[in-house]
């Protein structure tokens, strides 16, 4: 994505009071998964979110009602990154009352490891 599209998608959420945009396909760089996602979310301190389980659990309920989820689990690859993606997992269940319920797990790649020291 280039930066002039990137300050875009910050200005248009920012002003238009959308806290978080979520953008999918099904074209994927693994046949193993399912769909593809970026997620962006200026609105929060950050223009997009590398792995996110609660904006991928929201398209998870869309794919429901849409037909578009047609096994027990979904793998989704996540971040900008065609070769260095996350994989975000979204599991289908019926409640109690006949109604899906959507969990979500994955992985990530760790890109920074330490530790913060707070003096007082």
């Amino acid at each position: 994505m280039t930066c002039l599209k990137t300050i875009k998608i910050y200005r248009s959420s920012t002003n238009s009071g959308i806290d978080i945009i979520e953008v999918f396909t099904d074209e994927v760089t693994d046949e193993r998964n399912h769909f593809r996602t970026r997620v962006f979310a200026p609105t929060f301190g950050y223009l997009e979110d590398p792995a996110t389980g609660s904006g991928n659990s929201a398209m998870g309920y869309y794919a429901i009602k849409n037909g578009l989820w047609k096994s027990d689990t979904i793998m989704i690859e996540q971040n900008g990154l065609k070769d260095r993606y996350n994989i975000v997992k979204l599991q289908k269940k019926l409640d109690e009352k006949g109604n899906y319920r959507v969990l979500f797990g994955g992985g990530a790649i760790t890109r920074i490891d330490g530790r913060y020291i707070i003096h007082s």
